[in-house]
């Protein structure tokens, strides 16, 4: 397929469009909560989509859409968008694997051509429904990576608090950063000195964690680095 056609076949999504009834469908524990991006989208994503949609695949390399991270999902394709937070029936993506699209984009391709379960496809329309969020919220996904990494020296009596007047316990201290200033730029994570600690953009002597711990995995690093950017809110 040419990209002239793959454009073509995208700007026509919605047109006949037909809606889709979700009434009577049943919905089990799993749908309880909010659908976590890390746990519960990327998954699905990873088994039907990647392989086209990564570098060096023909899906990536036809309409620029790569879904090996959330940032690049969000950012869609070339022509544009496929994600409208708070509205799935609208978001391409969504029009791609329900079939409300001419054949020959429809996703996905190859030995996965019957696509996503009805369970699989009904979590992705929720998380879409409810924002499309990241899994970047302070209470549920920052702050246990801090308490598992940084709590024992960040709080009163530990050598951490002591040397430099930082405690992580709360939300309001983290903010309140050291006694030398704050650690938390909000909206840029790269000029916030707790990344600069974390990421190993400084002094080894100072390194978070200390030699002697365990590092933060990529995935914890970018939880914090996103939670940051998004403005390093109390949620």
């Amino acid at each position: 397929m040419s990209n002239q056609s793959y454009r073509n076949a995208l700007l026509s999504l919605g047109v006949g469009a037909f809606a889709l009834t979700l009434a009577g469908m049943p919905l089990n524990s799993a749908f309880a909560e909010h659908p976590s991006f890390k746990h519960n989208i990327f998954p699905i994503i990873k088994l039907y989509c990647l392989d086209c949609h990564q570098p060096g695949g023909e899906g990536l390399e036809q309409s620029g859409l790569d879904l090996s991270s959330y940032e690049s999902l969000m950012k869609g394709t070339k022509f544009g968008s496929v994600i409208v937070p708070g509205d799935a029936f609208s978001s391409n993506l969504m029009a791609v694997i329900d079939g409300r699209v001419d054949k020959s984009i429809k996703m996905p391709l190859g030995s996965y051509q019957q696509g996503p379960s009805r369970k699989d496809r009904l979590l992705l329309r929720r998380w879409i429904n409810h924002g499309a969020k990241n899994d970047t919220d302070y209470k549920n996904k920052v702050y246990p990576v801090l308490e598992l990494y940084c709590l024992e020296c960040h709080q009163p009596g530990g050598k951490g608090y002591q040397a430099s007047g930082f405690d992580v316990r709360t939300y309001q201290s983290l903010m309140k950063g050291t006694q030398f200033g704050p650690v938390i730029n909000p909206g840029d994570a790269y000029t916030s000195n707790l990344m600069v600690l974390i990421e190993g953009r400084s002094s080894k002597k100072i390194r978070m964690p200390h030699v002697e711990r365990r590092d933060l995995s990529k995935w914890e690093k970018h939880l914090i680095r996103a939670w940051i950017n998004r403005g390093a809110k109390n949620n």
